[in-house]
């Protein structure tokens, strides 16, 4: 089913914003720095940087990956993470050239891809979301009543992750619309600031990680919001992805596969072990996070397969959903329906990480904490 994306007002202004982005984008590789970039750590260990734009208890685990794990698969341990509240500004640093690889959705780098960046997904790092969207009870209690003008509805900027699940849980629950269509929205690119907005009632609709159901409800009643949709339940997708230049990942095809080795064996690990997940987490979590809240985060993860165990996910299917789904909402030119697969993802990389790790493993296996160490070689 093709659900095109409304004319009018809301999708001039989209076009608009993805002008002022690409121009942002042009702009920041004008003044990028020059000089080269640290490649390794002191011990010679190669070191990648990697630009991200969600702090989330659910992302902790893949993000710190390398700091955790990657001596194990003969990478830097060094922190070399760089966190953004925008998607948007994290891709304009990989593409200045501040960062090595980029972490975001796969419409994020389709839309790169679109206005002749050479980009290319090289490992998966999210399958699905955690994210819920809820809505004001004293506003609304059916998604069907979202496209109401008195319904106030946060959503991301054009090609976020968020705009892309809105639009592909409208498609699955059989709407017909897609957020071009909302008569009253308010962009929102952080899933907090989201989350204040609602408890504040700035706002009717958001969309929330799991962990922030529980947060919002505390501060407004656990009566006085109701989800609307629970995404893994109401839809299928790669939700996120490393890319990186392919200049870069043909110069670091060895060190971009290591990377991604340290990632799934990092979401192999944790998704066995709680405690290991809470350790992680309160590490890099400043003050900490309740052990109802990663408790209830892990279990979610595990019984949806949020984190990729396998590279398998980050398949030819997975990609064109994605491409046709985002040409539908209006996210995505039309001419990305021409992309081969091989014209978005570069399997190199992944191919290392499989060896590294020993091949791919079972869910099960996963499930009863029976997860080799990857190796270095």
């Amino acid at each position: 089913m093709r659900f095109g994306a409304r004319e009018g007002k809301v999708s001039e202004v989209r076009k608009q914003m993805r002008l002022i982005g690409t121009i942002a984008v042009i702009a920041m590789v004008a003044v990028a720095c020059g000089g080269d970039a640290k490649t390794t750590d002191e011990g010679g260990a190669p070191l990648v940087r990697l630009a991200a734009s969600s702090s989330g208890e659910a992302y902790v685990g893949q993000y710190r990956a390398a700091e955790e794990y990657g001596d194990l698969v003969g990478i830097s341990t060094e922190d070399a993470l760089t966190e953004f509240e925008s998607h948007a500004t994290a891709a304009q640093v990989t593409l200045a050239g501040r960062a090595d690889i980029n972490s975001g959705g796969l419409t994020q780098l389709l839309q790169l891809i679109q206005e002749g960046q050479d980009f290319r997904a090289f490992c998966p790092v999210q399958k699905d979301s955690t994210e819920h969207l809820v809505g004001r009870t004293e506003a609304i209690t059916s998604l069907d009543q979202i496209t109401d003008p008195n319904v106030r509805v946060a959503v991301d900027s054009p090609g976020g992750l968020i705009n892309f699940i809105m639009n592909l849980v409208f498609r699955e629950r059989g709407m017909n619309i897609t957020v071009d269509d909302l008569q009253n929205v308010t962009i929102l690119e952080d899933g907090g600031l989201r989350l204040s907005a609602l408890a504040a009632d700035e706002v009717d609709v958001g969309s929330v990680d799991l962990f922030e159901v529980a947060d919002l409800r505390d501060q407004v009643g656990e009566d006085a919001i109701t989800v609307l949709s629970v995404t893994a339940a109401d839809a299928d997708f790669m939700a996120n992805i490393y890319f990186a230049p392919k200049e870069w990942l043909d110069e670091n095809t060895d060190v971009a596969g290591r990377y991604c080795a340290a990632t799934l064996y990092a979401n192999r690990l944790q998704a066995s072990n709680l405690e290991e997940y809470e350790r992680v987490v309160n590490k890099y979590i400043e003050g900490g996070v309740p052990n109802d809240v990663t408790e209830g985060i892990w279990n979610f993860a595990r019984e949806n397969e949020i984190w990729p165990y396998n590279t398998d996910v980050l398949d030819e299917e997975a990609v064109r959903t994605v491409i046709e789904v985002s040409v539908a909402s209006g996210l995505l030119d039309e001419s990305t329906l021409d992309l081969t697969f091989e014209d978005v993802v570069d399997t190199r990389p992944m191919d290392i990480a499989n060896d590294l790790l020993g091949g791919p493993i079972d869910t099960q296996d996963v499930l009863d904490g029976n997860v080799p160490e990857p190796s270095s070689s």
